[in-house]
């Protein structure tokens, strides 16, 4: 979405957003400040916003314009980006479950979750999160229902695309500071792996893996040894590691057929089949991948079966088998696509896309050609995620535009 600059309209004609407002007021009380001392740090960083400015925005009596929100978005260390997410994650209201018991909210959330439906899964966290926020802090459990209920959801907000604000999120948990028990550490810097990883910072993300790695083996949890594993072998694929990136989804996927856990042992036959597949090993590969495509279609695993095609679908690019790529491709854009937008899986769609540019462009098919470049810019307006695909995409757009400015 846009927002409107300092002049096009007044503050008190623009709509307040009670979300936006909270948020703001979040932020604030997480660095300390009072209203004058936002005040006094917008003056520092060049701008202008009052103490009763800023309570109107924090009360969702009127909307910022672009230039206070960038302002603020100084003062607290985030990206403009970010307020835009929170605006956009109000459509999710309509999603809202009407209990208002904690383990009901918990229990909903995870399952939508489970299920590949992020945006239902994001509003049952967030209201799990506003009933534990209204209970007494003294209350035994309290910090530890808290740090839960914002994992959940921090690891929406991810799937959503919202990696900003599943950043802030994850800090909170480990504010929480020594309350917080080991597993929830864990499980927070697994999600900040996801998040740098994410953002296309690998460095980082590997830092952060091998951190809950070392943890959970001081532990003895083989859950989030293999959760660990999982992610190493992620960020190892992603760097074009693909022997070190089997090595790891193999014992990872081990890890979690002891546990019982279905769903990731199935994510692991995926991505073993996809190592195979980069390998060259295609006949092994696409036999994993159309096993566990049949699998996540049973279990009824969305987002596993859409992340197979996908991989199927690169698997015939791969051996210039155009027309199967393209069986692939409307089979992505099918699965991922969801019934509305809050259900759609931007970042495999964004992939469809881009392998049918990339036929397009093989086969000199100029209209075809047109369209795919079409879909991947509107898909990448709303996609924070930097896979290999986006970043050649955002590489092919550079180009062009210094082309478009030496002519």
């Amino acid at each position: 979405m846009g927002f409107p600059h300092e002049g096009d309209l007044g503050e008190e004609d623009l709509k307040g957003s009670v979300r936006l407002g909270s948020y703001l007021r979040q932020l604030r009380q997480g660095y300390g400040y009072s209203l004058r001392r936002v005040e006094e740090k917008a003056r520092l960083v060049g701008g202008e916003i009052d103490n009763s400015q800023l309570s109107r925005y924090e009360k969702g009596r009127c909307y910022p314009s672009f230039d206070k929100l960038r302002v603020l978005a100084d003062i607290f260390n985030v990206s403009v980006q970010s307020f835009s997410d929170i605006v956009d994650l109000e459509q999710f209201e309509q999603f809202r479950p009407d209990t208002e018991v904690f383990d009901e909210l918990m229990a909903r959330a995870n399952e939508e979750a489970v299920l590949g439906n992020y945006a239902k899964a994001y509003a049952a966290y967030q209201k799990a999160v506003e009933v534990v926020e209204d209970e007494d802090v003294d209350l035994d459990g309290h910090s530890t229902r808290l740090g839960r209920v914002r994992y959940g959801l921090a690891r929406a907000l991810l799937r959503l695309g919202k990696i900003a604000l599943a950043e802030t999120e994850l800090r909170n948990i480990l504010r929480i500071g020594g309350e917080v028990e080991p597993t929830l550490i864990m499980k927070t810097l697994l999600q900040l792996t996801n998040a740098h990883a994410e953002l296309g910072d690998r460095f980082l993300a590997r830092l952060e893996a091998e951190k809950c790695l070392g943890l959970a083996r001081e532990v003895a949890d083989s859950h989030y040894v293999a959760y660990a594993q999982h992610a190493l072998g992620r960020i190892a694929y992603e760097d074009d590691e693909f022997e070190a990136a089997l090595v790891w989804f193999r014992d990872a996927g081990a890890l979690y057929e002891e546990a019982s856990d279905n769903a990731g042992a199935l994510m692991m036959k995926v991505n073993i089949g996809a190592c195979h597949v980069a390998l060259g090993r295609f006949k092994i590969g696409i036999k994993l991948l159309q096993e566990a495509l049949r699998a996540a279609r049973v279990e009824g695993l969305r987002r596993t079966a859409a992340l197979a095609v996908s991989k199927l679908m690169e698997a015939e690019f791969a051996q210039k088998h155009y027309d199967r790529a393209r069986q692939y491709i409307r089979e992505v854009d099918a699965l991922a696509g969801g019934e509305d937008e809050s259900d759609r899986y931007t970042d495999l769609l964004f992939n469809a896309a881009f392998y049918l540019w990339e036929i397009s462009r093989l086969e000199a098919n100029v209209v075809q050609e047109k369209i795919a470049f079409g879909r991947l810019k509107y898909l990448r307006s709303s996609l924070e995620r930097m896979t290999p695909e986006v970043e050649r995409f955002d590489s092919f757009v550079g180009q062009r535009r210094g082309r478009e400015l030496l002519a």
